[in-house]
């Protein structure tokens, strides 16, 4: 009997050793609560928390789910199609705000806790807290905590703040302000609260005037229609003196972001076609409803167009169209090869003459968006002034809009210097940092294009870290013209030399060839081409974006060479020529 016993401990243990007890992994998921508002156009739903997951269905604009759970970066949600999953830039987190957790003080209850820009992990760590420290609540996202410590703010998980009694400086309330202002940017998003994970509600645009009537830090409460809105304060210039601003009661007016959208009968897709409008066309709005949007087309006849391809503004905020007279030498110079010249300012009206890429004519007066020109015939027409070059006399550019003229003027560029923070890059051989040779590079190449008039974007200003996904939500966002990260390569082979340029999308070939051929012809280092590039800002950039990797770190005469102030502007210099060149083709 006590062998039988023995024989069978030898063999249970022999089982254990073999099949050792492996506890059952469980991927970082956890129940939440509140809604997602979709941030762009269309955003693919998946079966699974990935790009590779198949599509189970599409979501628009504005349109607001309810999540389920979250995974790292990506939220499920409940559609009509049943549950599936969106990723989280590509979404904006609508805050409930809680009576039990905001507007309180509160205390650390761990060491190094991480105070980040926003309320997810992948977002930039801002600073970092200890066991004890105080904080006041001002919002709750799901399970994430704003907070105030000092004079830091950000977000924190709420398991790591034991909350105490009610504070009496609560900082939801915002400032009120009896102010008047001009929008600077080509176009900013007009945000539905003071934070950027807020639904964007319309669009403001350069030189439109703006009645400020409130403000909290870095934003600015104004007037938007019937309703109050936020905008961000870096792209208001305040004014002394009185502009006119659109009064509460003005209605919204829609413009088409999309180069051809159907009008359909109803709000739906199942609605008959009724007619079609084109991308720069803007229509009075009637009615909304669940994100579709009726309009009066020009022919009297109302219909209704999708929502999620329509930028709302103000009606007020675009100048009457009146006919004004330029100086004398006003020219406009065509972009574009079979540009149409209208007998009218208006897209729908007849096509007197369709011009070269190149071919000039002068300004006789401007109507609204269009520009009136004189023909070689004496007669007058018109060409719509979001695709020419305007130019004076002594031949500077004088276009207002970023998209006016050809060139690195008035372009939207972001520049993205690679690594930063925790996150040090690679270490070259005698012990150069990635992340201080991406920034100086980058800060070179930024002034050379704020010298040419470019609006530049950097997505970091200064040794910190920021995901991958907040970079390229930078990009989204500003609607960028161009994205170029900048990196330094390193290999196990220490011979190995020289710069590569990478891109991955269609879009960003041309980008990339134009910027890797003044490269190769400025760099006194090995051209290693230009090649497709799996890498995260580039894979998930809709704009036309690519990576530099300038040379190799791990190449010790090559790094020397880097490392000299000659070689980044040599390399700053090349980018920006490049940039003009992509940008005037």
């Amino acid at each position: 009997m006590v062998k039988a016993i023995k024989r069978i401990t030898t063999v249970l243990l022999a089982i254990i050793f073999i099949f050792p007890f492996q506890p059952m992994t469980v991927p970082y998921v956890h129940a939440e609560e509140g809604k997602v508002s979709i941030s762009t156009a269309t955003v693919n739903v998946r079966t699974g928390p990935g790009l590779s997951y198949p599509v189970l269905t599409q979501v628009h604009r504005n349109q607001t789910f309810s999540i389920v759970e979250s995974r790292k970066d990506w939220y499920r949600i409940s559609t009509e199609k049943g549950e599936g999953w969106v990723a989280n830039w590509l979404v904006s987190r609508e805050t409930t705000e809680s009576a039990d957790e905001t507007g309180q003080q509160g205390t650390v209850n761990t060491n190094g806790l991480r105070l980040r820009k926003g309320p997810s992990t992948s977002d930039p760590v801002v600073t970092v807290l200890n066991k004890g420290d105080k904080v006041s609540t001002s919002e709750v996202s799901g399970s994430w905590l704003a907070v105030q410590t000092g004079n830091a703010n950000g977000w924190v998980h709420k398991d790591y703040i034991n909350l105490g009694t009610q504070s009496s400086a609560a900082t939801s309330s915002p400032k009120k302000e009896a102010k008047q202002g001009v929008i600077t940017a080509g176009t900013l998003n007009v945000r539905k609260s003071a934070t950027l994970n807020s639904p964007i509600t319309g669009a403001v645009h350069r030189g439109n005037p703006v009645s400020i009537t409130g403000s909290v830090t870095g934003w600015y409460e104004i007037q938007f229609g019937k309703a109050k809105a936020w905008i961000s304060d870096n792209y208001v210039e305040l004014t002394s003196t009185p502009v006119e601003v659109p009064s509460t009661s003005t209605e919204f007016t829609g413009m088409i972001t999309v180069n051809s959208l159907n009008v359909r009968s109803e709000a739906s897709l199942n609605g008959s076609i009724v007619g079609k409008v084109s991308k720069g066309e803007k229509f009075p709005i009637l009615t909304e409803r669940n994100n579709w949007i009726e309009i009066k087309l020009k022919s009297g006849k109302s219909g209704w167009i999708a929502g999620w391809f329509v930028q709302k503004t103000v009606s007020g905020e675009q100048k009457k169209s009146t006919s004004t007279t330029h100086a004398a030498g006003e020219k406009v110079t065509i972009l574009h090869n079979g540009t149409n010249i209208r007998s009218s300012a208006d897209v729908q009206s007849e096509v007197v003459k369709r011009a070269k890429s190149g071919e000039t004519f002068s300004i006789t007066g401007k109507k609204g968006d269009w520009y009136e020109i004189g023909l070689k015939d004496g007669s007058t027409a018109y060409v719509a002034g979001w695709i020419v070059s305007i130019r004076t006399s002594n031949g500077s550019d004088s276009s207002p809009s970023r998209n006016t003229n050809g060139g690195i003027r008035n372009k939207v560029i972001t520049i993205d210097p690679g690594h930063g923070g925790r996150d040090s890059g690679t270490i070259g051989t005698r012990g150069t940092l990635e992340k201080l040779l991406t920034m100086k590079t980058a800060q070179l190449l930024a002034d050379k294009l704020k010298s040419a008039g470019a609006e530049v974007i950097m997505t970091r200003k200064n040794d910190e870290y920021v995901s991958l996904p907040s970079r390229v939500s930078l990009s989204h966002y500003y609607d960028s013209d161009a994205y170029i990260s900048i990196h330094f390569d390193s290999i196990y082979d220490s011979s190995v030399a020289g710069h590569t340029t990478y891109y991955y999308r269609s879009n960003q070939k041309d980008l990339a060839y134009d910027v890797h051929e003044s490269l190769a012809g400025r760099l006194p280092s090995r051209d290693r081409g230009v090649r497709t590039g799996d890498y995260h800002v580039i894979r998930e950039n809709k704009q036309a974006a690519i990576l530099l990797e300038l040379g190799f770190l791990s190449n010790s005469a090559e790094e020397a060479n880097l490392a000299s102030h000659h070689f980044q502007d040599l390399a700053a210099t090349a980018v920006y020529h490049g940039l003009n060149d992509y940008f005037s083709n």
